[in-house]
């Protein structure tokens, strides 16, 4: 006991002397490192079996689209079974649908869930474009539309832009799922990209963000040099599409001979909003269509043509490419197979599927296939996109609105005096 007091001060001397990183690590007690527990594996487990059955027994496709699902289940429970960090289960369910074709099924933990819940609609705080993401030459986002009136349009920022990096970061392939995370934030903050225009330096543009509207609106009408109704379908369409069109062309056929319709698709897309595919097919379509089908049903897809202005008659040229997606593809690919359209421009995704959604037991959840479309020709596009018929290497970042190469294949198809 009489060493006690040289004792102490021996350690008090010896912690002033050590650095303050020393010395927390001398202080700091051990974080426990996270054991699954019994009610945690069980509460995966439940998942787990409610997520296998939902694929087993409602994807489209009985096959699997070539793969043993059961097999595939049978491989994956014991992992499963013998304990699983929640990141890890989630990294476990992913990779396990990912055995399935591409854009089968798909899985959200439940914080992922609210999250997309809470920040989806219309309305948003950004610089108002809708965009894509390229993974190459070097990962960046390629702007389809800018919205009317927004911080992008206001800046000069245009269709065919790319932007390759937000306040001197750049993009990386980490963005592929999310990119709008880094340009939308709180109303009134700034931000600065670098953007490059096809065939122009890049450039450093500073925006302010304020809430935006996500509308689009139809472009084009008559190129009045060459006589031909041409319509830019808005990336988000709605129920007003067809008749806008229609109307349009009624006017222009009473004062001007056409000489055919282009209806421009590059950038439409069905993600968002419903698509007016049956008012879209009854303007320019006839007959059969080809069909819907599930598991255990088929829904023929049939239209009685009305003809506006020359919709039924007039040579008719459709512009596809990669960013075309959805029920714009089906439309394409309706009329491509009833020979009412050649299709120009390049290969579409083939994202055709309608998509049934399963809250889990624990709140997370998962969206399978139930529903793909097959042309009157039997093209499936559920398994393979749109090939068009003239086929022009070009992507939406390598030219501008005047300099086309796709437009301007679609028009030597017509027949222009």
């Amino acid at each position: 006991m009489k060493n006690w007091p040289w004792l102490r001060a021996f350690l008090v001397g010896a912690l002033l002397s050590m650095s303050c990183s020393a010395v927390s690590q001398f202080m700091a007690t051990p974080t426990p490192k996270a054991v699954p527990t019994q009610g945690a594996t069980a509460r995966q487990l439940s998942v787990f079996d409610a997520a296998f059955a939902a694929v087993r027994d409602q994807y489209v496709r009985s096959d699997y689209g070539g793969v043993d699902w059961i097999a595939i289940g049978a491989q994956y429970r014991p992992q499963v079974a013998a304990g699983l960090s929640d990141d890890a289960f989630a990294k476990l369910m992913r990779e396990m649908l990912a055995k399935l074709p591409p854009g089968a099924a798909s899985y959200q933990t439940r914080a992922e869930r609210l999250a997309q819940d809470t920040g989806s609609g219309t309305s948003y705080s950004g610089i108002g474009a809708f965009i894509a993401f390229r993974k190459t030459p070097q990962p960046h986002i390629v702007i389809l539309a800018t919205i009317d009136g927004s911080p992008a349009a206001a800046a000069g920022l245009a269709a065919h832009d790319s932007l390759y990096a937000v306040n001197g970061v750049p993009f990386s392939l980490s963005d592929e799922l999310s990119p709008t995370d880094r340009i939308r934030g709180q109303a009134g903050t700034t931000l600065t990209v670098t953007v490059q225009t096809p065939g122009a330096a890049s450039r450093q543009v500073q925006l302010q963000r304020a809430p935006i509207q996500a509308t689009d609106a139809l472009r084009g009408g008559n190129l009045s040099a060459v006589n031909v109704a041409y319509y830019r379908v808005p990336v988000v369409s709605d129920s007003t599409l067809a008749a806008a069109i229609a109307g349009d062309l009624q006017t222009i056929s009473q004062t001007t001979h056409l000489n055919g319709i282009i209806l421009d698709l590059r950038v439409a897309r069905s993600d968002t909003n419903p698509w007016p595919l049956s008012e879209m097919l009854t303007l320019f379509g006839n007959g059969d269509m080809g069909e819907f089908y599930t598991r255990t049903a088929t829904t023929p897809l049939s239209v009685a043509g009305l003809d506006a202005g020359g919709s039924q008659k007039l040579p008719l040229v459709i512009l596809v490419a990669s960013d075309t997606a959805g029920t714009p593809e089906v439309f394409a690919a309706a009329l491509q197979s009833s020979h009412r359209a050649v299709l120009v421009g390049g290969p579409t995704q083939g994202g055709v599927q309608g998509y049934n959604t399963i809250v889990l037991p624990d709140g997370s959840r998962i969206s399978i296939a139930v529903s793909a479309y097959r042309t009157s020709s039997k093209l499936d596009l559920g398994r393979a996109g749109l090939t068009p018929d003239h086929l022009v290497s070009a992507d939406w970042d390598s030219y501008t609105t005047t300099d086309d190469p796709i437009l301007a294949e679609a028009l030597s198809l017509l027949p222009i005096p």
